[in-house]
């Protein structure tokens, strides 16, 4: 086609406020924000515009103004609107917008910068700045090794997504914090402050994918006056690459609290290694419900130490309730793996034990018990694994060791209306008359007890093995004792006393020695 006429290109300049509507094919240039236009005029255009050419200079974000969702990858288009002809379109903007990234707050994650500033800033954009459930993003972390040299204050809702443990790796190393990370109310208050104000207590925050390190001997996570929180498939470990051998400054991979304002509950871990550290867990107030499943515990002096500071008053009264630990490892434990000072009702189920309590020296060198339940009611070990052998086992080495501070016959398993406490001892003083031996049933009116106890008395060098049934039914209790003994009257009888809406099983001594009943106490209920 021939050229049948050239014309003159024309351009003008100004600043973008100013900048005229430019005829077609004319250039104009706004000198402030040094953008560059070409106009699109005159009758033949469908609309009269300045029209932006792209340079390095231009808002890609402004220019590419819409986006719809295709998928064209599977070889169609998705059909996202009511009909294939209108489409839903959203901006380039609010689509990039719906995964908020650390780096987008200025985070780095080489390792050498540091992050702390950053990631706060982050936590407390997306979920402290306004309590609008909208503006809560879960919060990504690409992998990277992220340097905090201060305290990562964690508010409610908060969700921290990273690529896995070990790829994500966020990385503590002030000595003067006390923790590298703690949990936080809705305004991102901690501590004595939680609540203050508007604040919501921490509540479900979520993490998952990755790992909280110390590098220095400061706990690792604190989670204090939480309620409703997941740590899933992630790393919480400290600086010690071997079981420490000693409790040092005695600090935790995993720190949780509560306060006399806000008692933590329902705390889960799962699918998480936690460890290097001198406890790789610590418990001591008040709560409700905490479990941890499928974890492993590793290079600790302790693998969970449970209500060992309870003192009667808040927020410390009687100690956890409800601990589970469930279908997890222990491994290079150097004490015991679980310690329970106090407590109610502190489950482990299904747990594998490995090189625990044995001063990090393997089998053959046991030193102290696995599993010991010091003090506290209803805890119990149901389907645990040791690799403790026989060998290994004494009076002062157990796989489980069973002591009931707060009640003197051991510990229960309840299924239903029915329960077994077993494993329990009781001292009888001699020539004493009706001495309580810890055993007592609630006369809770309109409540039926069938209680049988099996017992064995030894004292004097004389036995006694026999069974107690007890028959209660709110207002009256029968006692029925049917035993066989070996070398003689063992001089032990029984009774009952209706104490304060308590039936109490009472025991009185002739004038022999000393001697023990060991119990297992068997209750049906209605």
């Amino acid at each position: 086609m021939a050229v049948v006429q050239i014309s003159r290109i024309q351009h003008r300049s100004g600043t973008s406020d100013n900048l005229p509507q430019l005829a077609r094919g004319e250039i104009g240039l706004a000198v402030d924000t040094r953008r560059v236009y070409i106009g699109n005029g005159g009758s033949g255009a469908p609309t009269t515009e300045n029209l932006e050419i792209l340079t390095n200079r231009s808002n890609i974000l402004e220019v590419s103004e819409t986006y719809t969702y295709k998928d064209s990858q599977i070889g169609f288009s998705a059909q996202t609107g009511a009909s294939a002809s209108s489409p839903i379109v959203r901006t380039l903007q609010n689509k990039l917008d719906d995964i908020a990234n650390i780096r987008d707050f200025g985070a780095v994650g080489d390792g050498e910068t540091d992050d702390t500033a950053a990631i706060n800033r982050a936590l407390y954009e997306l979920f402290a700045r306004e309590q609008i459930i909208r503006v809560r993003r879960m919060l990504y972390f690409p992998a990277g090794k992220y340097l905090v040299t201060g305290l990562l204050k964690i508010p409610s809702f908060a969700y921290l997504k990273g690529e896995g443990p070990d790829s994500t790796i966020i990385y503590g190393n002030d000595v003067t914090e006390n923790a590298v990370a703690q949990f936080a109310d809705s305004k991102q208050q901690v501590d004595a402050s939680v609540g203050s104000g508007t604040g919501l207590p921490p509540q479900f925050i979520v993490i998952d994918g990755m790992t909280l390190e110390s590098g220095v001997d400061i706990p690792v996570l604190h989670i204090d006056q939480a309620e409703s929180c997941y740590i899933n498939n992630s790393k919480i470990i400290g600086p010690s690459n071997s079981a420490p051998s000693s409790v040092g400054n005695a600090n935790p991979a995993v720190k949780i609290t509560s306060t006399a304002s806000y008692t933590t509950k329902h705390i889960n871990f799962k699918n998480c290694t936690i460890g290097n550290h001198v406890f790789g867990v610590n418990i001591d107030h008040d709560m409700n419900s905490v479990h941890f499943d499928s974890c492993r515990f590793e290079h600790c002096f302790k693998g969970l130490k449970i209500g060992e500071n309870v003192t009667g008053l808040a927020p410390a009264i009687n100690g956890p309730k409800s601990v589970k630990i469930t279908g997890s490892l222990f491994d290079d434990i150097y004490n015991r793996g679980i310690h329970v000072y106090n407590g109610d009702n502190v489950s482990s189920a299904y747990n594998l034990f490995k090189d625990v309590a044995n001063n990090s020296l393997g089998a053959g060198n046991a030193s102290t018990h696995v599993i010991d339940f010091a003090a506290g009611v209803n805890s119990n070990s149901f389907g645990d694994s040791f690799d403790r052998g026989d060998g290994d086992v004494t009076t002062s080495t157990k796989r489980i060791q069973l002591t009931n501070a707060n009640a003197a016959y051991g510990t229960t398993l309840e299924i239903g209306a029915y329960s077994r406490t077993y494993n329990s001892s009781v001292s009888l003083a001699n020539n004493t008359t009706a001495t309580a031996t810890g055993v007592s049933f609630d006369e809770d009116s309109g409540t039926e007890y069938a209680v049988e106890i099996d017992y064995l008395i030894s004292r004097n060098s004389k036995y006694r093995q026999g069974k107690l049934r007890i028959v209660q039914d709110g207002t009256a209790q029968v006692l029925d004792d049917d035993f066989t003994e070996n070398n003689g009257d063992v001089g032990v009888t029984f009774d009952l006393l209706s104490d304060s809406g308590f039936t109490k099983l009472r025991y009185a001594t002739d004038n022999q020695t000393a001697g023990t009943l060991y119990l297992s106490v068997r209750k049906l209920s209605t």
